[in-house]
Protein backbone atom coordinates (compact mmCIF):
# COMPACT_ATOMS: atom_id res chain seq x y z
CA UNK A 1 0.00 0.00 0.00
CA UNK A 2 2.82 2.19 0.49
CA UNK A 3 3.16 2.94 -3.38
CA UNK A 4 -0.31 3.83 -3.30
CA UNK A 5 0.13 6.63 -0.78
CA UNK A 6 3.38 7.69 -2.34
CA UNK A 7 1.24 8.31 -5.66
CA UNK A 8 -1.51 9.97 -3.99
CA UNK A 9 1.19 12.27 -2.14
CA UNK A 10 2.78 13.46 -5.70
CA UNK A 11 -0.30 13.99 -7.04
CA UNK A 12 -0.48 17.52 -5.43
CA UNK A 13 3.14 18.26 -6.16
CA UNK A 14 2.67 17.27 -9.95
CA UNK A 15 -0.62 19.16 -10.45
CA UNK A 16 1.17 22.38 -8.55
CA UNK A 17 4.20 22.05 -10.90
CA UNK A 18 1.86 21.90 -14.04
CA UNK A 19 0.35 24.86 -13.14
CA UNK A 20 3.03 27.13 -12.75
CA UNK A 21 4.76 25.44 -16.22
CA UNK A 22 1.15 26.92 -17.64
CA UNK A 23 1.09 30.39 -16.08
CA UNK A 24 5.04 30.48 -16.57
CA UNK A 25 4.38 30.06 -20.84
CA UNK A 26 0.84 31.75 -20.79
CA UNK A 27 3.26 34.93 -19.34
CA UNK A 28 6.34 34.12 -21.76
CA UNK A 29 4.17 34.31 -24.75
CA UNK A 30 1.66 37.44 -23.66
CA UNK A 31 4.51 39.55 -21.94
CA UNK A 32 3.32 43.29 -22.26
CA UNK A 33 5.40 45.74 -24.21
CA UNK A 34 7.82 47.60 -22.15
CA UNK A 35 6.69 50.84 -21.37
CA UNK A 36 8.93 53.51 -23.09
CA UNK A 37 8.36 56.85 -25.15
CA UNK A 38 7.37 55.71 -28.67
CA UNK A 39 10.34 56.70 -30.59
CA UNK A 40 8.24 58.89 -33.49
CA UNK A 41 7.22 61.19 -31.10
CA UNK A 42 10.23 61.68 -29.70
CA UNK A 43 11.59 62.52 -33.52
CA UNK A 44 8.30 64.34 -34.14
CA UNK A 45 9.43 67.35 -31.53
CA UNK A 46 12.53 67.12 -32.43
CA UNK A 47 11.70 67.88 -35.70
CA UNK A 48 9.68 70.54 -34.57
CA UNK A 49 11.89 71.97 -32.44
CA UNK A 50 14.55 72.46 -35.27
CA UNK A 51 12.25 74.03 -37.50
CA UNK A 52 11.18 76.22 -34.99
CA UNK A 53 14.98 77.75 -34.73
CA UNK A 54 15.17 77.75 -38.42
CA UNK A 55 12.10 80.06 -38.97
CA UNK A 56 12.88 83.74 -39.48
CA UNK A 57 11.99 86.07 -36.35
CA UNK A 58 9.93 89.40 -37.56
CA UNK A 59 13.06 91.28 -36.99
CA UNK A 60 14.99 88.83 -39.78
CA UNK A 61 11.61 88.66 -42.46
CA UNK A 62 11.60 92.75 -42.42
CA UNK A 63 15.28 92.78 -43.56
CA UNK A 64 14.33 90.35 -46.50
CA UNK A 65 13.84 92.59 -49.43
CA UNK A 66 10.76 92.30 -51.85
CA UNK A 67 12.14 91.46 -55.71
CA UNK A 68 10.43 94.38 -58.09
CA UNK A 69 11.78 93.53 -61.81
CA UNK A 70 10.45 96.51 -64.13
CA UNK A 71 11.97 96.43 -67.99
CA UNK A 72 12.55 99.50 -69.44
CA UNK A 73 13.47 100.21 -73.12
CA UNK A 74 15.37 103.13 -74.20
CA UNK A 75 14.98 104.56 -77.75
CA UNK A 76 15.57 108.18 -79.13
CA UNK A 77 15.32 110.18 -76.02
CA UNK A 78 12.98 108.45 -74.08
CA UNK A 79 12.14 105.60 -71.64
CA UNK A 80 9.17 103.08 -71.70
CA UNK A 81 7.79 103.12 -68.67
CA UNK A 82 9.01 106.62 -67.70
CA UNK A 83 8.00 106.29 -64.00
CA UNK A 84 8.29 103.34 -61.18
CA UNK A 85 7.21 103.08 -57.66
CA UNK A 86 8.30 100.60 -55.31
CA UNK A 87 8.59 100.80 -51.58
CA UNK A 88 11.57 101.21 -48.95
CA UNK A 89 13.63 98.18 -48.78
CA UNK A 90 12.81 96.57 -51.82
CA UNK A 91 15.39 95.00 -54.08
CA UNK A 92 14.76 96.52 -57.55
CA UNK A 93 15.52 94.69 -60.72
CA UNK A 94 15.95 97.21 -63.67
CA UNK A 95 15.99 95.39 -66.82
CA UNK A 96 17.03 97.57 -69.67
CA UNK A 97 16.60 97.27 -73.69
CA UNK A 98 17.60 99.51 -76.04
CA UNK A 99 15.35 99.61 -78.77
CA UNK A 100 17.23 102.27 -81.08
CA UNK A 101 20.87 103.79 -80.78
CA UNK A 102 23.34 103.86 -77.67
CA UNK A 103 21.84 104.84 -74.40
CA UNK A 104 22.43 103.41 -70.42
CA UNK A 105 20.11 103.41 -67.49
CA UNK A 106 21.30 105.65 -64.26
CA UNK A 107 20.07 106.36 -60.96
CA UNK A 108 22.72 108.26 -58.91
CA UNK A 109 21.00 108.38 -55.71
CA UNK A 110 21.22 104.40 -55.41
CA UNK A 111 24.65 104.05 -57.90
CA UNK A 112 22.80 102.17 -60.34
CA UNK A 113 23.61 102.18 -64.01
CA UNK A 114 23.93 99.89 -66.71
CA UNK A 115 26.54 99.71 -68.98
CA UNK A 116 26.16 101.74 -72.40
CA UNK A 117 24.50 99.41 -74.99
CA UNK A 118 23.78 99.35 -78.79
CA UNK A 119 20.44 99.03 -80.56
CA UNK A 120 19.14 95.28 -79.70
CA UNK A 121 21.02 94.68 -76.45
CA UNK A 122 19.99 94.24 -72.92
CA UNK A 123 21.45 95.54 -69.36
CA UNK A 124 20.12 94.45 -66.26
CA UNK A 125 21.10 96.76 -62.87
CA UNK A 126 20.13 95.65 -59.38
CA UNK A 127 20.43 97.86 -56.08
CA UNK A 128 17.76 98.29 -52.59
CA UNK A 129 15.68 101.15 -52.72
CA UNK A 130 17.20 102.30 -49.24
CA UNK A 131 15.96 105.74 -49.02
CA UNK A 132 12.23 107.72 -49.88
CA UNK A 133 11.71 110.39 -51.99
CA UNK A 134 11.03 110.58 -55.73
CA UNK A 135 14.76 110.65 -57.55
CA UNK A 136 15.54 110.49 -61.57
CA UNK A 137 17.17 108.09 -63.91
CA UNK A 138 18.08 108.99 -67.01
CA UNK A 139 20.34 108.01 -69.90
CA UNK A 140 24.08 109.82 -69.86
CA UNK A 141 25.00 109.25 -73.12
CA UNK A 142 26.33 112.88 -75.04
CA UNK A 143 23.13 115.31 -74.48
CA UNK A 144 20.50 112.94 -73.68
CA UNK A 145 19.70 113.64 -70.24
CA UNK A 146 18.90 117.21 -71.37
CA UNK A 147 16.63 116.33 -74.78
CA UNK A 148 14.37 114.51 -72.11
CA UNK A 149 15.57 110.93 -72.14
CA UNK A 150 14.78 110.95 -68.10
CA UNK A 151 12.31 108.90 -65.90
CA UNK A 152 10.93 109.17 -61.88
CA UNK A 153 11.80 106.54 -59.41
CA UNK A 154 9.06 106.85 -56.79
CA UNK A 155 10.45 105.03 -53.48
CA UNK A 156 7.28 104.61 -50.97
Amino acid sequence: MEPEATKKQNFPYLALVLILVVVGIYFLFNKPAPKTPPVTNTVANNVINVEEEAEPTATEEETVPNEVKVTIEGSSFKFVPNVITVKVGDKVIVEFKNIDGFHDFQIDEFNAATKVIKTGETDTVEFIADKAGTFEFYCSVGEHRKMGMVGTLTVE
